[in-house]
């Protein structure tokens, strides 16, 4: 059980907040900050950080995951006293690694909302192979609505797919309940839910995707794991990049995955997958396997296997123990 968690002590989410990250720096006590971006993210958000903010050093990064590692050894004998993570997801989860190896403040100014990892304290990596580090928290998160609205629709799209995900999530986090009560937080539960349970009723705004998104990250810190963001529709996603099939984007994964997994949950103890394909649809979301490249018998692999991925996430594959011809039901009677 948890004593304490940590998280974001500062949050801004609108128009025009990137201004406010030489604030943040200076509120931090922060006199050797360095800044991690892409090349695309540097020109979209990274010169304004770097007109406006005191840096020690700018590192514009290719491949993160294999130069956060030479980072890590360059800078652990420096002086660095806040990581600046300004970019996607890969940016962002490199400044995680980097910040928590160096054990000094991170802030990130996410150039995208494809999923809620701008706030959470998990790190995760796709680039060939799939795994996850639990991390420190960023602690500060600016996410500039005028830049984040600018970013590809697809990646926005995603993002309402990992958020819609929490529905499936904390569901299978309240099956586990039952076998281990202490693992479970009623209030992390209630912060990862209430923005995906909305998002069911109507599509939100950009800032209302991203302040739910960054809700999610909060929620998981408070949890001390993933747990209320990361369910069966995770493992599916999980499952599907160890197979490395299709084209989609996290968020498409997931999303695709909560349809099914709330079919599951549905037909064992209540729910609604129905609303869920609906309210993806809403927002624009795609809601095919085959239109992110995924065949069905791959999905069925890929699903059968999902079960096997961190066995010890006790989920609604467990409670139901589907089989082979209980998945193909469900991609038929879903539609994905």
């Amino acid at each position: 059980m948890h004593k304490h968690a940590e998280i974001p002590l500062f949050v801004e989410i609108r128009d025009g907040a990137i201004e406010t990250v030489p604030l943040i720096v200076d509120g931090l006590k922060a006199e050797s900050a360095i800044m991690l971006s892409g090349k695309t993210s540097f020109d979209i958000a990274g010169k304004v950080v770097k007109e406006r903010t005191k840096l020690k050093s700018i590192y514009i990064l290719e491949k993160p995951k294999d130069e956060v590692r030479k980072l890590i050894a360059k800078l652990s004998y420096g002086d660095v006293d806040c990581v600046i993570a300004v970019g996607g997801g890969r940016i962002i989860d490199s400044g995680k690694i980097l910040a928590s190896e160096l054990n000094v403040p991170l802030v990130t100014v996410p150039t995208t909302a494809s999923h809620d990892g701008m706030a959470s304290p998990v790190a995760s990596f796709r680039d060939g192979e799939a795994f996850s580090v639990f991390t420190r928290p960023p602690s500060a998160v600016v996410a500039d609505t005028s830049i984040i609205s600018k970013c590809p629709i697809r990646l926005i799209r995603a993002g309402f797919g990992d958020l819609i995900s929490n529905i499936t999530a904390v569901k299978d986090w309240k099956l586990a309940k039952e076998i281990d009560p202490t693992d479970y937080s009623e209030v992390a539960a209630s912060i990862a839910s209430m923005p995906a349970e909305i998002a069911l009723e109507r599509a939100p705004s950009i800032e209302e995707l991203v302040r739910g998104l960054v809700m999610s990250g909060v929620a998981m810190s408070i949890a001390g794991s993933s747990r209320p963001a990361s369910g069966a529709e995770h493992k599916f996603s999980h499952s599907l990049d160890i197979m490395g099939v299709g084209h989609a984007l996290h968020g498409e994964q997931v999303g695709i995955g909560t349809i099914i997994m709330e079919y599951f949950h549905e037909m064992a103890y209540g729910g609604d997958w129905v609303k869920v394909k609906e309210a993806m649809e809403r927002f624009g979301c795609t809601t095919k396997l085959k239109d992110v490249g995924i065949p069905r018998e791959d999905a069925l692999l890929a699903l059968m296997n999902a079960k096997k991925i961190r066995p010890s996430r006790y989920t609604i594959l467990d409670a139901v123990n589907p089989d082979k011809s209980d998945f193909e039901k469900a991609l038929d009677v879903t539609g994905v």
